[in-house]
């Protein structure tokens, strides 16, 4: 999804919900202007600022990237979403691509995380939940959780409250390959 997919889908949404522009300015701490600019794919966006904007509009981010639905298999309370099924989020800057392990149903939310050396979530952020678990499969990220920093190898896990302000990036030469679990859903 490039920027201005994903842009397009935020104004629809928007305008669904019958926010104005400035409202979700207002909600956000974000500038009308940037937010024109975002809808209409002149600008990139971070995932704390696509964060903000999913919470103003009372959504996860996962509802932000419609062009792709998951395709689950419910059996009561089983589900299953296979590989080539997987709800793609890729970030308008280009170096990040989540993937939903998950289908978001459930009291459980896990992603598969890659981002191209140099991605980064932005400025921090936080947002309601319990706790949230990383695990490092491939690359190193720094990770900031309140005022401390850590640098994760692969193998490394962290886990941390949600509402705690959080910032990360990919520090590595490689890409960084993470599974991120978040509970209850809502990212």
């Amino acid at each position: 999804m490039n920027n201005q997919s994903l842009g397009e889908n935020i104004r629809r949404i928007r305008k669904e919900k019958h926010y104005t522009i400035e409202i979700i300015a207002e909600k956000t701490g974000l500038t009308a202007s940037f937010i024109s600019q975002f809808e209409r794919g002149l600008t990139d966006g971070s995932v704390a600022t696509i964060k903000k904007i999913a919470d103003a509009l009372d959504l996860p981010v996962s509802a932000l990237f419609s062009d792709n639905e998951v395709d689950p298999h419910i059996i009561e309370d089983v589900s299953i979403v296979r590989k080539d099924r997987r709800k793609k989020m890729p970030y308008p800057d280009g170096k990040l691509t989540d993937y939903m392990l998950t289908t978001g149903e459930g009291k459980l939310q896990v992603l598969l995380c890659e981002v191209e050396p140099g991605g980064c979530s932005g400025s921090q952020y936080n947002h309601a939940g319990d706790e949230e678990c990383i695990i490092i499969l491939e690359g190193q990220m720094e990770i900031t959780v309140d005022t401390n920093t850590y640098i994760l190898n692969i193998g490394d896990t962290i886990n941390f409250p949600s509402h705690k302000p959080h910032a990360w990036r990919n520090i590595g030469k490689e890409t960084l390959k993470v599974i991120w679990i978040i509970t209850p859903t809502g990212f």
